[in-house]
């Protein structure tokens, strides 16, 4: 169904989409997303989407056609070449997508419980596994590539891709390495009205470092090993710096500054979701999808929204668009979404997805993080990432030990947590008690 809501104001339109899905406060479902790196199981190496080299050998496309007769849609495109390619399967309650580097995106929801978060994704492991096994292929969650430099991992071939892909090499340095070389773990939560979902917002991208820093799990870059030593004056062979610690957040951080790390305004006393919509359309646009069948896709580049669509009506098509092609650590759909965390092992995914629930459905959590970061600023968070990623649990972060703010976390999520939920916590509680991260321990 289209948004219409000012035929003279797009920017209002976006705006209006996000204060339309505002739930009752009884509603607290979660969504969740988890990517993965298709690679060979005894070398690790990359799998393509499709191997232009060899037709027969293993690919992405030949797993998702092997998958297909258990889905109940299936999403074809024509691919830059001409070729119509298999890029996505779905049915109740799961979907499958593929992200730039053929990286394999899980993506369910909107359930009640990480029980059910869970069960859906364990039966989807049970279908894939046995057909990547005859393969002798293997799903890897990790927040970097652990055998491949990003400039030597082919797009699939979406055109959108290949537009992101010539926009981001004007701006930041890392973009090419977070299209092809990055996997996430990413959760989303409801918000009850336009000023419930501000004050989660601002809690998300305070807390972010801390939920980037304990789900840290890219013990590679470029091909090489990470390590806590040598920070910036260690080079991979690509000749980009190989971060201490958080690997995938640096390259995100280095991306884009008009759509990564945290929106702009996000912590002035007078951010809505107009203004979030306002940023949004004087940003660069990057591209315009086809407005009929016929048509192609648009290359805007460092045009703006708001010159490319002036005075115009749009489409709920365009709205989600539009609000799709930012990628903040946190960011506004029809909920709030939290991306800063690496792709990693499901038992600890899901301790994520309980954290995320149990402090943002804590109404006193919210109330304590909002007082707590009321003078809070989008350089404080980067300041917090970069403490975290330099000293780890030794950092001082907003004036505090982060040992402190982190047993206070678990402490609050498991406050938050029904009885069910609860227990899918431990494993990072039990990280966070050890004084480790899941770098730590692949180090």
């Amino acid at each position: 169904m289209d948004v219409y809501f000012d035929q003279f104001k797009p920017t209002s339109s976006v705006a209006n989409y996000l204060s339309v899905g505002s739930k009752a406060h009884d509603v607290q479902t979660l969504g969740f997303e988890l990517e993965h790196f298709v690679v060979e199981k005894n070398t690790l190496a990359l799998v393509p989407y499709r191997n232009e080299e060899d037709p027969s050998a293993p690919s992405v496309q030949k797993v998702l056609e092997q998958l297909q007769g258990k889905y109940t849609e299936l999403s074809y495109e024509s691919d830059t070449q001409g070729n119509t390619s298999l890029f996505g399967l779905s049915r109740q309650c799961i979907a499958i997508t593929l992200e730039p580097g053929a990286q394999l995106e899980v993506s369910i929801g909107p359930t009640t419980s990480i029980a059910q978060i869970e069960k859906v994704y364990q039966k989807f492991r049970s279908e894939i596994d046995p057909i990547l096994a005859t393969m002798n292929l293997q799903l890897l969650e990790l927040g970097y590539h652990p055998t491949r430099q990003a400039r030597n991992i082919p797009l699939i071939g979406k055109q959108r891709y290949e537009f992101m892909d010539e926009y981001f090499s004007g701006t930041g340095k890392h973009g090419i390495c977070m299209m092809r070389a990055t996997a996430s773990t990413q959760v989303s939560v409801d918000y009850t009205s336009e000023e419930d979902a501000l004050a989660k917002f601002r809690v998300a991208n305070a807390l972010g470092p801390f939920f980037a820093f304990i789900t840290d799990n890219s013990p590679f870059f470029e091909a090489e090993k990470v390590g806590t030593c040598g920070g910036n004056n260690q080079h991979a062979s690509s000749g980009l710096a190989v971060p201490h610690r958080m690997a995938r957040m640096a390259c995100w951080d280095d991306t884009d500054p008009w759509r990564s790390q945290v929106a702009r305004d996000g912590y002035s006393e007078d951010f809505s979701f107009l203004r979030y919509a306002e940023n949004l359309m004087e940003a660069p646009g990057v591209f315009l999808p086809p407005q009929n069948t016929d048509d192609a896709p648009e290359y805007l580049g460092f045009t703006s929204f708001a010159r490319a669509l002036p005075n115009q009506f749009i489409s709920e098509e365009m709205v989600l668009h539009i609000l799709g092609l930012f990628f903040f650590d946190a960011r506004f759909k029809t909920y709030l979404e939290l991306r800063q965390a690496d792709s990693m092992p499901l038992e600890y995914a899901l301790a994520f997805a309980a954290l995320i629930s149990g402090v943002f459905y804590n109404p006193e959590a919210i109330k304590y993080y909002a007082d707590c970061f009321t003078y809070t600023d989008s350089m404080s968070v980067a300041f917090a990432k970069s403490a975290l990623r330099k000293e780890g649990y030794e950092a001082e972060v907003y004036g505090r030990p982060a040992t402190e703010w982190l047993d206070e976390m678990i402490a609050l999520a498991l406050d938050g947590l029904s009885s069910t939920d609860a227990p899918y916590l431990a494993p990072l509680a039990r990280l966070i008690e050890q004084r480790k991260t899941l770098l730590d321990l692949s180090l």
